[in-house]
C-alpha cells in the first residue's frame, strides 16, 4: 500500500486524510471487485478508485472552505492556515505549488512521476484518452515550474535537517 498511500498523500496534502482515503479505497474496491474486468493491472484499477476517492474528498473540502470563507467574510470567525508540513521531506512551497494544479493535472503528474506509469496507464486512471493524459501531464510540469519559479519557497530538505534550494 506504500505507493498508493504516497499517491493519496500528494493528492490531499494530508497524511490523515490519505489514510482515511486509502481505507475507503480498499473498502470500495472489495465491494466493487466484481466490476474489475481484467483490462489493465489490478494496481491500475486500485489507483483509479483511489483517484476518484481523492477527487471526491477535494470537492468536499472545497465546499467546506467556501462555506468557511463566507462565514469569515461575515466576521463570524477567522480561519487560520495550517502551517505544518503535510509530510516530511517536502517544504511548504512544493505542496503549495502542487495544490495550485487542477486535480487532473496533479493526478497526471503524480502518477507519471511518483508511480512511474506509462501514459496509457495514466489515461486509464484518469478516465481519458492517452493524448489528453499527456496534455494534463505537460501542463502540470509547466505550471509547477512556473509556480516554483515564482518564489514559492525552498522545496526539499536535506537529511541533516538543512534546507536546500
Amino acid at each position: 500500500c506504500g505507493p498508493l498511500f504516497n499517491f493519496l498523500c500528494y493528492q490531499t496534502g494530508d497524511r490523515d486524510a490519505a489514510r482515511d482515503l486509502l481505507q475507503e479505497t480498499y473498502l470500495v474496491s472489495l465491494e466493487k471487485l466484481g466490476t474489475y474486468r481484467g483490462q489493465g493491472s489490478l494496481q491500475g484499477w486500485l489507483r483509479a478508485v483511489a483517484l476518484r476517492r481523492a477527487l471526491d474528498w477535494r470537492r468536499r473540502v472545497s465546499l467546506r472552505l467556501r462555506k468557511l470563507a463566507v462565514l469569515a467574510r461575515a466576521g463570524t470567525f477567522l480561519v487560520e492556515a495550517d502551517a505544518q508540513e503535510a509530510f516530511p521531506g517536502l517544504g511548504d512551497g512544493f505542496q503549495r505549488a502542487l495544490d495550485r494544479l487542477s486535480p487532473r493535472q496533479r493526478a497526471a503528474l503524480l502518477l507519471r512521476e511518483l508511480e512511474d506509469l506509462a501514459f496509457a496507464e495514466v489515461a486509464a486512471a484518469l478516465g481519458c484518452g492517452e493524448a489528453t493524459a499527456r496534455v494534463h501531464y505537460h501542463r502540470a510540469c509547466r505550471n509547477m515550474k512556473s509556480y516554483l519559479d515564482e518564489g514559492e519557497g525552498l522545496v526539499f530538505r536535506g537529511n541533516a535537517g538543512e534546507v536546500t534550494p
